[in-house]
C-alpha cells in the first residue's frame, strides 16, 4: 500500500472508531439519565422560603445524651432571616445549630460549594446526593452530605461533619402549614444522631449561645460517645414580624 492509500486507510479508520457505540460518556448518550445541575437543585429547593422573614415555633425535645444527661425540655425557638434565632425556656436547652434549627437559608446556592455525588434509594424514595461546602471560613461545620427527594422535592436528611470531628445526622419529616393564604412546607420532626470524637473541646455547634444553664449542671467542656436528639415542631408562626431585640445576647 503507498502512502497516499495509507493515509486514506488511517482516515477510515479514525472516522469508524469515532463512530462505534460507546464512545460517550454515559451521560451523553442519547436517552440517558441527566445528571441534576446542583445549583439548579438548590436554588429550586430555596425559592418557597424566599419570603419567610421569620417564624416562631414550639419545640419539645427528647434528649438521649448519655454524656451530659439532662432531661426533655419544651421550648419556643424564634428565628429571623436569613440566620438568627433565639431559644427561650427555663430549662438547659442542647439544640445542634445546624440540624436542630429550621433554616431554610443554610443551604443557599450563594454561599456554599455544592456537588453531585450520587442517587440512591432512601427508606423507599429515590434521592439524590450532595455535598455542600460553606464557603464561609468561620462555619464550625467542614461539610454537609445532603438527600434530596420526594415530590415537591425537599431535603429528606443531611448529614454534617465539623471541624472539631463531631458528626450529625438528621432525618427530617414534614408537614404543611397554611397561614395568611399562603402555605409552607415546615419540619414536623427531626431525628438527630450525634457522635462526638473523643475529648472533643467545646461543643459550641451543639449549644445555643442564649440557652440557660442551670448551676448544678457541668460544664461541657469534654465530650465523647454518641446521642440522640429528636424535636418535634408545633404551631408555627410564620412572618408575625419579630422585633430585633429577641435576639440581643443575653435574652
Amino acid at each position: 500500500m503507498n502512502a497516499s492509500g495509507k493515509d486514506r486507510f488511517s482516515s477510515l479508520l479514525l472516522i469508524l472508531l469515532l463512530a462505534l457505540p460507546g464512545t460517550l460518556p454515559a451521560e451523553e448518550r442519547p436517552g440517558a439519565a441527566q445528571r441534576p445541575e446542583p445549583r439548579r437543585v438548590f436554588e429550586e429547593l430555596l425559592t418557597p422560603y424566599r419570603n419567610l422573614n421569620d417564624y416562631t415555633v414550639k419545640i419539645r425535645a427528647e434528649i438521649d445524651i448519655p454524656a451530659i444527661r439532662v432531661p426533655n425540655f419544651t421550648a419556643i425557638l424564634y428565628f429571623k432571616k436569613p440566620d438568627r434565632f433565639h431559644v427561650e425556656t427555663r430549662r438547659f436547652a442542647p439544640i445542634p445549630r445546624n440540624s436542630g434549627v429550621f433554616n431554610p437559608f443554610l443551604f443557599d446556592p450563594e454561599k456554599n460549594l455544592l456537588s453531585y455525588l450520587r442517587s440512591e434509594n432512601l427508606g423507599g424514595t429515590p434521592a439524590d446526593v450532595y455535598r455542600v461546602e460553606p464557603i464561609d471560613g468561620k462555619t464550625p461545620v467542614r461539610y454537609y452530605t445532603v438527600w434530596v427527594g420526594g415530590a415537591p422535592a425537599q431535603i429528606l436528611q443531611a448529614e454534617s461533619l465539623s471541624f472539631q470531628g463531631t458528626k450529625a445526622q438528621v432525618k427530617i419529616s414534614h408537614q404543611t402549614v397554611a397561614q395568611g393564604g399562603e402555605k409552607w412546607l415546615l419540619p414536623e420532626k427531626a431525628r438527630i444522631h450525634l457522635t462526638f470524637p473523643e475529648g472533643a473541646k467545646s461543643p459550641d455547634s451543639l449549644i445555643a449561645k442564649d440557652s440557660p444553664v442551670s448551676g448544678g449542671m457541668r460544664r461541657l467542656d469534654e465530650m465523647s460517645g454518641e446521642g440522640d436528639i429528636t424535636i418535634t415542631y408545633t404551631d408555627w408562626r410564620v412572618n408575625t414580624g419579630l422585633d430585633d431585640g429577641i435576639f440581643k445576647e443575653g435574652k
